[in-house]
């Protein structure tokens, strides 16, 4: 091996680029071989006065470097994969692929810009600097009041031009951020999961290409190709290569396997101006996948579904509506007021596990101390408290990792659950196990019969709902159910309706995901 003359990587010369050509040289000196860096320049480096989707073609970050790859002037080239066209070139193939850096992405506010109780701590009417046509129609789904203004340049001269005030705010992949170890304090750093802001297929990843009548080379990079996330990524780009979409196609997805199963969450819009549809779909067969998310998102599913809550988010009606789903909402469950009588709030944290809870605490005016710190039990309870307070913790809506999480920021403090006459005490009991915990009554919740309009898939919000539906209601065979939480599940189950399917968490958000995947 040490006789072999040293394998050329070619690579662009930006910061990044060339830490990913100096992480392939490490890879390839724990396997004995020597390397150098050939620096080649691509349209994209080279044009910076256009956005990206203005560029002619595809491959604007690679066709040079696979030109060079082909004439033999380089051995391997190496990619960020998102980059790459779904179209393998002629000549050339992916001999393997590297392990997968976080996926979110990072969205970086100016700290005089932020606004903590507005969705993503974005200021009404903010710029934000982004090229990525995925990145606008996700951002302006749910943030419309807002502007997105392109912007170029490698990651750290576009942070830099946030310091410089020509933005608000600007969002980037988490991957180049922490692999460059660049340094944000004097930013809002919102770093967001790839289920709710879905990344570009095989975003954290890198490609080594090699030409393919190599074989020495391709069995070179088979040492440290790494199998499972070739699996994640291939359902992500085949999608991709469905739509024969580029990296300027408004098009996310996004795979990760759990367990025997494959989970899979994908966005797309025909252009920045269209219809956006989102989905959520799993499988045991990663090949089904692909060719599953493609067909629902290309035709509409034409299903009625009958959501049991009191609050349901418009944005659900929204995107079940640009799938073909027709959504009603009806609550079996009466909620009035408490009167908590201007009660003075002495207490370390306030904690909050449903809306319910927010709105009836915050509309009496309670007298509140300063230090008092607000916590909530999943996404959907958070988005309301932001309406009031800064949230302080979110958990995930899981009753064990949720207490597991908080018990880290709460562990000897005094706890209040603000919430209903007869609470679950479960969350509240194993809170109790590293705090101080009391309840303070904010509404009252009794049963409200009713007869519910015919639906093909129902949706419990919680075990009371399903009680006051089931009451005045019968569950066909052929209707499907769906438990926001493992809670309003259990109590189905002990019912005796075994087949209800949760979604990917207790949220309203993963719901209308699941339901659209359905």
């Amino acid at each position: 091996m040490q006789d072999r003359k040293p394998i050329i990587i070619g690579s662009r010369g930006s910061d990044l680029a060339l830490w990913q050509a100096r992480f392939v040289q490490q890879e390839l000196a724990l396997a004995g071989y020597r390397s150098e860096i050939s620096i080649i320049k691509t349209q994209g480096d080279i044009v910076q006065h256009l956005s990206l989707e203005k560029l002619e073609g595809k491959g604007f970050f690679t066709k040079e470097i696979e030109e060079a790859l082909l004439a033999g002037t380089i051995d391997i080239a190496v990619h960020s994969h998102k980059d790459l066209p779904t179209a393998q070139t002629p000549g050339l193939c992916i001999a393997g692929v590297s392990y997968r850096e976080d996926p979110s992405e990072l969205l970086l506010i100016r700290k005089d810009k932020t606004n903590a109780c507005l969705p993503y701590h974005l200021p009404e009417g903010a710029t934000v600097g982004t090229s990525s046509a995925r990145r606008f129609v996700q951002l302006m789904r749910e943030r419309p009041d807002i502007k997105c203004i392109d912007i170029r340049g490698n990651v750290p001269t576009r942070i830099q031009k946030l310091r410089d005030g020509l933005y608000d705010a600007i969002l980037i992949a988490y991957a180049g951020v922490h692999r460059l170890n660049l340094q944000l304090d004097d930013l809002t750093v919102i770093k967001i999961d790839p289920k709710q802001f879905i990344p570009a297929p095989a975003q954290g990843v890198l490609a080594y290409q090699s030409r393919e009548d190599d074989a020495e080379m391709r069995a070179i990079i088979q040492q440290f190709h790494h199998d499972d996330v070739a699996e994640s990524i291939q359902v992500e780009r085949r999608v991709m290569q469905l739509f024969n979409g580029g990296c300027h196609m408004p098009l996310g997805v996004y795979c990760e396997k759990q367990g025997a199963i494959w989970h899979a969450w994908a966005v797309r819009s025909i252009d920045r101006d269209g219809e956006v549809s989102r989905l959520y779909m799993q499988h045991d067969a990663p090949g089904y996948l692909a060719d599953a998310i493609y067909a629902r998102l290309q035709h509409k599913q034409h299903q009625e579904v009958l959501i049991c809550s009191t609050q349901v988010p418009d944005i659900v009606f929204e995107q079940c509506a640009s799938s073909g789903i027709s959504v009603t909402r009806q609550s079996f469950i009466d909620i009035t007021p408490y009167p908590i009588n201007q009660q003075a709030i002495d207490a370390d944290w306030v904690f909050f596990t449903s809306k319910h809870g927010v709105k009836h605490f915050f509309e009496q005016q309670p007298l509140l101390h300063k230090q008092v710190r607000f916590g909530a039990y999943s996404e959907d309870t958070a988005a309301a408290l932001a309406i009031y307070q800064q949230v302080d913790f979110i958990g995930n809506g899981d009753f064990q990792q949720t207490a597991k999480d908080f018990q880290k920021v709460a562990t000897g403090s005094t706890v209040l659950f603000a919430g209903a006459v007869n609470p679950h005490t479960g969350f509240a009991e194993a809170v109790s196990e590293f705090a101080t915990t009391g309840h303070l009554t904010v509404y009252n919740n009794t049963l409200l019969p009713a007869q519910a309009p015919t639906a093909d898939i129902i949706v419990f919000s919680s075990p009371m709902q399903a009680e006051g539906f089931l009451i005045e209601n019968n569950i066909l065979p052929q209707q499907r159910l769906v438990a926001i939480g493992k809670t309003t599940r259990d109590y189905l189950s002990s019912r005796g309706f075994t087949q209800v399917i949760l979604p990917y968490q207790p949220s309203f958000r993963a719901v209308a995901d699941l339901l659209c995947g359905l």
